[in-house]
């Protein structure tokens, strides 16, 4: 009886053993990169979420008229962000300016390189009137 159940065991350890996975690396994620676009009166980028950590923001102006790119770490839902006239203030309560593109040219491309933390923000332009004119996309870094 005890050679039968031993026998069992080893027979089982075997079959469990054959059946799992061998390939067991774990990947870790790299570096993002997001392409974007910002025109009148429009923010947009692909990827819309990103894992936490290195990310690239190569962000194209095709609009008419100078841009700049903000990434706002915050809760506020898109497009909500209170405003002051005619655009927030990067001091306000409840946001944080993590880093920018100042204003650029219409036909250019700027890259910004940031470690982002997991959370929800927004991807904005705060030149005066562009925020409220539609200038933002939420974003989210998991």
């Amino acid at each position: 009886m005890l050679n039968t159940w031993v026998a069992s065991v080893f027979i089982g350890s075997v079959l469990f053993v054959g059946c799992t996975n061998d390939d067991t690396t774990v990947q870790e994620s790299g570096p993002s990169t997001v392409t974007g676009e910002l025109k009148e009166w429009a923010v947009s980028v692909d990827p819309e979420s990103v894992p936490a950590g290195e990310v690239t923001f190569e962000i194209t102006n095709n609009g008419t008229v100078q841009h700049e790119f903000l990434v706002v770490k915050t809760d506020i839902a898109d497009g909500e962000i209170p405003v002051d006239g005619d655009h927030f203030s990067e001091s306000l309560e409840g946001i944080d300016v993590i880093d920018e593109i100042g204003e650029f040219d219409m036909g250019t491309t700027e890259s910004l390189t940031l470690t982002l933390e997991a959370g929800k923000y927004q991807l904005v332009c705060n030149i005066p009137a562009h925020y409220t004119a539609g200038m933002h996309t939420a974003f989210v870094v998991e």
